[in-house]
Formats: C-alpha cells, sequence, structure tokens
C-alpha cells in the first residue's frame, strides 16, 4: 500500500511540474531532485571509500543542469569553468594526494552524470519546435511513460516469467525475459503516447523509441545496481516509502532522456 500511494504522489507532483508548472517553478522543483539525488549517490560513494567534494558536487551539478537553459546552451564553457574550480580546489586541499585525487574523480563523475543527464531531462521540456513538431512537454512525457511502463512490465514480467539472468553479478533478479517484457511495455508506453497526446509523431518512430528507450531505461537501473553492489547498500535512500530514494526512482530516466532528446533534435 506504500508503494501505490508513494507512487500515486509522485505521478500527481510530476504531471504538475510538467504540465502546470512555469518554466522557473519547473527548473527549481527538478533542481531540489537533483540535490537529493547528489546527496544520494555521494552517500554511496562515500560507502565505496570513494568521497567527492560535498559543496562542490552539488554546485556542479546544478551548474551543468543549468547549461541546458534557454536560450541558448552553454555546456562547454560551464564544464570547463567547473573543472578549472575543481582542480584549484582538488590541488590546494590538505587532504593526502591519494584522497584528493578520489575526491576529484568522484566529484567529477557526479556532476556529470547527474548534472548532464538530468539537464537533459530540463533540455527535453524546453526543446524549441515548430508548429510542425511535438511540444517539449509532449517529448518529456513520452520519455516518463515509455520508462516507467517498462520498468512496471519488467518488474512483473520477470517475476512470473524470469529465468535466465541478466547481469548475475550486478543485480541477481535482473532477467531477460524481464527485460523483453520491458521492452514491450517501453513500446506501448511511447505508442500510446504518439496516439493519445503527441502531435505528428509517426507510428515508427514511437516502436524505434520504445525500444531505444526501454533498453536506456534497463542500463540506467544497470548502472545505479553496479554502484550499489559495490557499495554492499539496498536502497539508494528512504525517502521515498515503498521505493527507497530519489536515486531509485531516476535510474532509468537518466540515460533514456539525453537518448530521446538527441534523437529529437537529430532525427526529428
Amino acid at each position: 500500500m506504500k508503494r501505490i500511494l508513494t507512487a500515486i504522489v509522485l505521478i500527481a507532483l510530476v504531471f504538475v511540474a510538467v504540465r502546470l508548472a512555469p518554466l522557473p517553478i519547473f527548473w527549481i522543483m527538478l533542481s531540489v531532485l537533483a540535490l537529493l539525488a547528489v546527496f544520494e549517490v555521494r552517500a554511496i560513494l562515500s560507502a565505496m571509500n570513494r568521497p567527492a567534494w560535498p559543496m562542490l558536487s552539488s554546485a556542479g551539478t546544478l551548474a551543468v543542469m543549468a547549461a541546458f537553459l534557454p536560450p541558448k546552451p552553454w555546456l562547454a564553457p560551464v564544464l570547463i569553468g567547473f573543472f578549472g574550480v575543481l582542480t584549484v580546489r582538488t590541488v590546494l586541499s590538505r587532504k593526502s594526494a591519494s584522497e584528493s585525487v578520489t575526491r576529484l574523480v568522484s566529484t567529477l563523475f557526479l556532476a556529470t552524470y547527474l548534472g548532464l543527464t538530468l539537464g537533459h531531462v530540463g533540455g527535453l521540456l524546453t526543446s524549441q519546435a515548430g508548429e510542425a513538431r511535438e511540444r517539449g512537454e509532449d517529448l518529456l512525457i513520452l520519455a516518463l511513460v515509455a520508462v516507467y511502463v517498462g520498468d512496471s512490465c519488467a518488474y512483473y514480467g520477470g517475476r512470473a516469467f524470469g529465468r535466465h539472468k541478466m547481469a548475475p553479478a550486478i543485480s541477481p533478479s535482473k532477467t531477460w525475459e524481464g527485460a523483453f517484457f520491458g521492452i514491450l511495455g517501453s513500446i506501448l508506453g511511447a505508442v500510446s503516447g504518439s496516439l493519445i497526446f503527441m502531435h505528428v509523431l509517426p507510428l515508427l518512430h514511437a516502436v524505434l523509441l520504445g525500444v531505444l528507450l526501454g533498453g536506456a531505461g534497463i542500463f540506467g537501473d544497470l548502472l545505479e545496481s553496479l554502484l550499489k553492489r559495490a557499495a554492499d547498500v539496498k536502497d539508494s535512500g528512504a525517502l521515498l516509502p515503498g521505493h527507497g530514494g530519489v536515486f531509485d526512482r531516476i535510474d532509468s530516466l537518466l540515460l533514456a532522456a539525453p537518448l530521446l532528446y538527441w534523437y529529437h533534435r537529430l532525427l526529428l
């Protein structure tokens, strides 16, 4: 019951953020989400004896995300500036050389992994499109529907039919059968989206996006499982009753959002 109630609250918040909230409010909500994820991933890295610089990992993540704000992305100068500040902080540190380098690498990983991926989430919403193309909010909802319908189908399909382990060293519960049902679910979500709320997305593109977004969601989930396995933790946090932490909920979206962003820009 807790899992269902939490899911209902999350769906309502996402709907408000994407469909109803003004753009500044959306970015504020996305930034809060990012800071919570940074806190959880930083804790995972610390459990692996790979601590990051706390302030720089948060500020760097937000800075990289902000590079996707309209009217023009400023990703390259933001990354160069952040790496410069990070380098100075590391070189002037009083910690041992080994720990300083560890913190450098972990901080860079956090800011680029979470900053770049969540930046693309915001970039999807603010995508500038002409009359004949999809609106940004439609693209973001398509990503959410495809990923999370696929997630649910993979979970229940794997429990019912799972026999062959997909990555037993990383996540023993993941199976190829579950992945198959997950891809089918993502195709269903993408096709449903193209028929219900999209404008001109061709059916062939919807099916292909279902396959790609479903696969990206699976690998995003496996990447998080790899980090948690290395840190020997079950969940990234306990903020969301029945769902674990924020990172547990967004792991599948983190790789899917950039994929849809560039698919839209290059092919649609």
